[in-house]
């Protein structure tokens, strides 16, 4: 009787520990970048491998668990633009041919261009949510990034902002971020 009970109980045992492998359910949800970071630009933007681009418009779809559990991770990554439109020295972007394509010279400025640009990587906490909306990476001062993904959390840093450029500090402030950095970044 007590083999009995001892083969049950691992069986039990090893049903548990394979349903605490199981995958954990997912929905679509929309994504979108909001840098908050003046004279900067997003290039290209990724949540767990996700890839997103950095113009701000919402996107479709990146694939989010349908509920937040203790010690949630998500690795982020971003491709900064340091500045937009100028290279090293203030060289401006030459203007492109009569038709609208690429010169020489632009691919030159391009190269030298996307060589500047910085990428960054972090791995955090992923903040609680009860109910997801949408995925919205908001880039911080200081190489900081912060997931929206609750519906109530959304309305919280986003709701009531007026503007475009000066809402920036008001929901940077809201996700308790820097305004600026000391030695740059």
């Amino acid at each position: 009787m007590t083999r009995i009970a001892l083969t049950i109980g691992l069986l039990l045992l090893a049903l548990a520990g394979c349903r605490s492998m199981e995958r954990p359910k997912t929905l679509g949800a929309g994504a979108r970048v909001v840098n908050t970071v003046a004279g900067t630009s997003i290039v290209h933007a990724s949540f767990n491998g996700q890839g997103m681009g950095g113009g701000g418009g919402e996107e479709c779809c990146v694939s989010l668990p349908e509920q937040w559990r203790p010690g949630m991770t998500a690795t982020i990554e971003w491709v900064v633009d340091p500045s937009p439109g100028v290279n090293p020295g203030g060289i401006r972007q030459p203007p492109r041919s009569k038709y609208g394509s690429i010169t020489a010279e632009g691919s030159r400025w391009y190269e030298v261009h996307e060589a500047n640009y910085v990428r960054r990587k972090v791995t955090m906490a992923v903040p609680k949510y009860e109910k997801v909306s949408s995925l919205i990476l908001v880039f911080l001062p200081c190489d900081e990034v912060y997931p929206l993904i609750d519906s109530a959390e959304q309305g919280r840093v986003l709701g009531g902002l007026r503007g475009r450029e000066d809402r920036y500090p008001e929901m940077i402030r809201r996700l308790g971020g820097r305004q600026t950095c000391s030695g740059g970044g």
